[in-house]
Protein backbone atom coordinates (compact mmCIF):
# COMPACT_ATOMS: atom_id res chain seq x y z
CA UNK A 1 0.00 0.00 0.00
CA UNK A 2 3.02 2.13 -0.44
CA UNK A 3 2.29 3.90 -3.35
CA UNK A 4 -1.63 4.38 -1.95
CA UNK A 5 -2.34 8.24 -0.71
CA UNK A 6 -4.23 8.46 2.54
CA UNK A 7 -7.21 10.46 2.27
CA UNK A 8 -8.56 11.99 5.70
CA UNK A 9 -11.76 11.06 7.51
CA UNK A 10 -14.74 12.63 9.23
CA UNK A 11 -15.52 11.19 12.11
CA UNK A 12 -17.49 11.73 15.30
CA UNK A 13 -16.77 10.51 18.84
CA UNK A 14 -18.92 8.17 20.74
CA UNK A 15 -18.09 7.58 24.56
CA UNK A 16 -18.70 3.96 25.77
CA UNK A 17 -19.87 2.78 28.97
CA UNK A 18 -16.45 1.40 29.94
CA UNK A 19 -14.64 4.75 29.65
CA UNK A 20 -13.36 4.18 25.94
CA UNK A 21 -14.45 6.04 22.97
CA UNK A 22 -15.74 4.77 19.32
CA UNK A 23 -14.94 7.17 16.24
CA UNK A 24 -17.82 6.99 13.98
CA UNK A 25 -16.42 7.33 10.15
CA UNK A 26 -19.02 9.69 8.21
CA UNK A 27 -19.26 7.61 5.64
CA UNK A 28 -21.36 8.53 2.69
CA UNK A 29 -23.94 5.33 1.75
CA UNK A 30 -21.06 2.82 3.15
CA UNK A 31 -18.34 3.65 0.80
CA UNK A 32 -15.05 3.56 1.37
CA UNK A 33 -12.40 4.45 -0.82
CA UNK A 34 -8.85 2.82 -0.44
CA UNK A 35 -7.12 6.04 0.59
CA UNK A 36 -9.71 6.06 3.07
CA UNK A 37 -9.18 2.46 4.64
CA UNK A 38 -5.05 3.39 4.37
CA UNK A 39 -5.50 5.88 6.62
CA UNK A 40 -7.73 3.73 8.89
CA UNK A 41 -5.41 0.78 8.93
CA UNK A 42 -2.48 3.13 9.77
CA UNK A 43 -3.95 4.16 12.69
CA UNK A 44 -4.97 1.40 13.80
CA UNK A 45 -1.39 -0.21 13.40
CA UNK A 46 -0.10 2.91 14.93
CA UNK A 47 -2.44 2.88 18.20
CA UNK A 48 -2.21 -0.77 18.12
CA UNK A 49 -6.49 -0.20 17.81
CA UNK A 50 -8.24 -3.59 17.15
CA UNK A 51 -11.62 -3.22 16.04
CA UNK A 52 -13.53 -1.85 13.24
CA UNK A 53 -17.06 -2.29 13.66
CA UNK A 54 -19.80 -1.67 10.30
CA UNK A 55 -23.26 0.03 11.99
CA UNK A 56 -26.35 -1.03 10.81
CA UNK A 57 -26.80 2.25 9.06
CA UNK A 58 -23.89 1.73 6.87
CA UNK A 59 -20.89 3.95 8.68
CA UNK A 60 -17.69 2.43 10.80
CA UNK A 61 -16.92 2.49 14.04
CA UNK A 62 -13.47 2.69 14.95
CA UNK A 63 -13.96 0.95 18.70
CA UNK A 64 -11.85 0.92 21.72
CA UNK A 65 -9.93 4.15 22.04
CA UNK A 66 -8.16 5.30 25.36
CA UNK A 67 -9.71 8.70 26.28
CA UNK A 68 -6.19 9.94 27.13
CA UNK A 69 -5.16 8.76 23.03
CA UNK A 70 -8.54 10.45 21.78
CA UNK A 71 -7.04 13.56 20.64
CA UNK A 72 -4.65 11.94 18.66
CA UNK A 73 -6.26 9.35 16.89
CA UNK A 74 -8.56 11.77 15.91
CA UNK A 75 -5.87 13.64 14.40
CA UNK A 76 -4.68 10.69 12.77
CA UNK A 77 -7.83 10.05 10.88
CA UNK A 78 -8.85 13.58 10.08
CA UNK A 79 -11.17 15.88 11.36
CA UNK A 80 -14.19 15.60 14.51
CA UNK A 81 -17.19 17.10 14.54
CA UNK A 82 -20.18 16.87 17.37
CA UNK A 83 -22.50 15.06 15.75
CA UNK A 84 -22.50 12.73 12.57
CA UNK A 85 -24.08 13.83 9.44
CA UNK A 86 -27.98 12.37 9.30
CA UNK A 87 -28.05 8.56 8.71
CA UNK A 88 -28.92 7.33 5.40
CA UNK A 89 -29.52 3.80 4.76
CA UNK A 90 -28.77 2.72 0.60
CA UNK A 91 -29.24 -0.47 -1.45
CA UNK A 92 -26.95 -1.30 -3.94
CA UNK A 93 -29.69 -0.46 -6.60
CA UNK A 94 -30.88 -1.54 -10.02
CA UNK A 95 -27.77 -0.74 -11.74
CA UNK A 96 -25.78 -3.41 -9.78
CA UNK A 97 -29.05 -5.52 -7.59
CA UNK A 98 -30.44 -8.25 -9.74
CA UNK A 99 -34.06 -7.01 -8.30
CA UNK A 100 -33.53 -3.91 -8.23
CA UNK A 101 -35.81 -2.13 -10.07
CA UNK A 102 -35.03 1.62 -9.72
CA UNK A 103 -31.08 3.46 -8.87
CA UNK A 104 -31.30 3.81 -5.70
CA UNK A 105 -27.43 5.66 -5.21
CA UNK A 106 -28.12 8.92 -6.33
CA UNK A 107 -31.86 9.46 -5.69
CA UNK A 108 -30.10 8.71 -1.91
CA UNK A 109 -28.17 11.77 -2.37
CA UNK A 110 -30.38 13.78 -3.26
CA UNK A 111 -33.07 12.57 0.35
CA UNK A 112 -29.93 13.56 2.21
CA UNK A 113 -29.12 16.78 1.13
CA UNK A 114 -33.00 17.70 1.64
CA UNK A 115 -33.12 15.79 5.23
CA UNK A 116 -30.17 18.98 5.40
CA UNK A 117 -31.74 21.54 3.76
CA UNK A 118 -34.78 21.77 5.99
CA UNK A 119 -33.69 21.11 9.51
CA UNK A 120 -33.32 21.32 12.17
CA UNK A 121 -35.96 18.86 13.82
CA UNK A 122 -37.12 17.58 16.93
CA UNK A 123 -34.59 14.73 17.10
CA UNK A 124 -32.89 12.71 14.65
CA UNK A 125 -34.10 11.64 10.91
CA UNK A 126 -33.03 8.26 9.07
CA UNK A 127 -33.74 7.64 5.96
CA UNK A 128 -33.50 4.27 3.74
CA UNK A 129 -34.07 4.14 0.17
CA UNK A 130 -34.07 0.57 -1.74
CA UNK A 131 -34.63 -0.26 -5.16
CA UNK A 132 -36.73 -2.54 -4.93
CA UNK A 133 -39.57 -4.14 -2.39
CA UNK A 134 -36.74 -6.57 -0.74
CA UNK A 135 -35.91 -2.86 0.93
CA UNK A 136 -32.72 -4.06 1.41
CA UNK A 137 -32.48 -0.29 2.39
CA UNK A 138 -34.49 -0.94 5.85
CA UNK A 139 -37.29 1.73 4.24
CA UNK A 140 -40.27 0.37 5.65
CA UNK A 141 -39.21 1.34 9.54
CA UNK A 142 -36.98 4.63 8.76
CA UNK A 143 -38.26 8.05 9.70
CA UNK A 144 -37.92 8.66 5.65
CA UNK A 145 -38.07 5.53 3.44
CA UNK A 146 -38.60 5.24 -0.77
CA UNK A 147 -38.78 1.56 -2.35
CA UNK A 148 -38.42 1.81 -5.66
CA UNK A 149 -41.38 -0.31 -8.20
CA UNK A 150 -41.29 -0.67 -11.87
CA UNK A 151 -43.18 2.81 -12.30
CA UNK A 152 -41.54 4.85 -9.67
CA UNK A 153 -41.61 5.47 -6.16
CA UNK A 154 -43.21 4.26 -3.45
CA UNK A 155 -42.71 7.30 -0.38
CA UNK A 156 -43.74 6.74 3.57
CA UNK A 157 -42.46 8.55 6.51
CA UNK A 158 -42.23 7.94 9.76
CA UNK A 159 -41.19 4.22 10.32
CA UNK A 160 -39.50 3.28 13.14
CA UNK A 161 -37.08 0.79 14.25
CA UNK A 162 -37.12 1.39 18.07
CA UNK A 163 -39.22 -0.36 20.55
CA UNK A 164 -42.48 0.83 19.49
CA UNK A 165 -41.20 -0.40 15.88
CA UNK A 166 -43.31 0.17 12.70
CA UNK A 167 -44.13 1.01 9.26
CA UNK A 168 -44.31 4.53 8.23
CA UNK A 169 -47.24 6.13 6.52
CA UNK A 170 -47.69 5.62 2.73
CA UNK A 171 -47.23 9.37 1.10
CA UNK A 172 -47.26 8.22 -2.52
CA UNK A 173 -47.31 5.44 -4.81
CA UNK A 174 -45.76 4.61 -8.13
CA UNK A 175 -44.81 8.54 -8.22
CA UNK A 176 -42.08 10.05 -9.81
CA UNK A 177 -38.65 10.95 -8.40
CA UNK A 178 -39.38 14.42 -7.94
CA UNK A 179 -43.17 14.04 -6.84
CA UNK A 180 -41.21 11.98 -4.39
CA UNK A 181 -38.51 14.33 -3.16
CA UNK A 182 -41.47 17.25 -2.82
CA UNK A 183 -43.72 15.16 -0.24
CA UNK A 184 -40.71 14.34 1.49
CA UNK A 185 -39.34 18.03 2.13
CA UNK A 186 -43.19 18.84 3.02
CA UNK A 187 -42.95 15.99 5.26
CA UNK A 188 -39.92 17.39 7.11
CA UNK A 189 -41.61 20.83 7.12
CA UNK A 190 -44.81 19.28 9.54
CA UNK A 191 -42.22 17.02 11.38
CA UNK A 192 -40.07 20.16 11.92
CA UNK A 193 -42.61 22.46 12.75
CA UNK A 194 -45.00 20.15 14.72
CA UNK A 195 -42.73 17.56 16.75
CA UNK A 196 -41.92 17.80 20.51
CA UNK A 197 -37.97 18.13 21.33
CA UNK A 198 -36.33 14.56 21.24
CA UNK A 199 -39.36 13.35 19.50
CA UNK A 200 -39.31 11.23 16.30
CA UNK A 201 -41.21 11.12 13.65
CA UNK A 202 -43.36 8.67 14.08
CA UNK A 203 -44.07 9.65 17.62
CA UNK A 204 -45.31 12.62 16.18
CA UNK A 205 -47.41 11.07 13.54
CA UNK A 206 -48.73 8.82 16.62
CA UNK A 207 -49.54 11.81 18.56
CA UNK A 208 -51.27 14.24 16.01
CA UNK A 209 -52.22 11.34 13.43
CA UNK A 210 -51.74 10.45 9.82
CA UNK A 211 -54.61 12.08 8.38
CA UNK A 212 -52.44 15.30 9.43
CA UNK A 213 -49.50 14.39 7.83
CA UNK A 214 -51.17 13.55 4.72
CA UNK A 215 -53.07 16.66 4.39
CA UNK A 216 -49.63 18.52 5.06
CA UNK A 217 -47.94 17.13 1.95
CA UNK A 218 -51.22 17.33 -0.39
Amino acid sequence: MDNIVSESLVVSPVKRKDGTYSLRLCINQGQLTVGMLKTVMDTMAKFNLTSLRATTGQRMNLEGIPEAKLSEVVASLGTAVEKAPPGLSVCSGAGVCLYGVQESRAVGDKVLALVKENGPYPFKVKSGVSGCKLACGLSFIRDIGLVGAPKGWDVYFGGAATRNAGVGIQLGKNVSEDEALSMIGKALVYYRENGRKRERTSGTIKRLGADALLAAVK
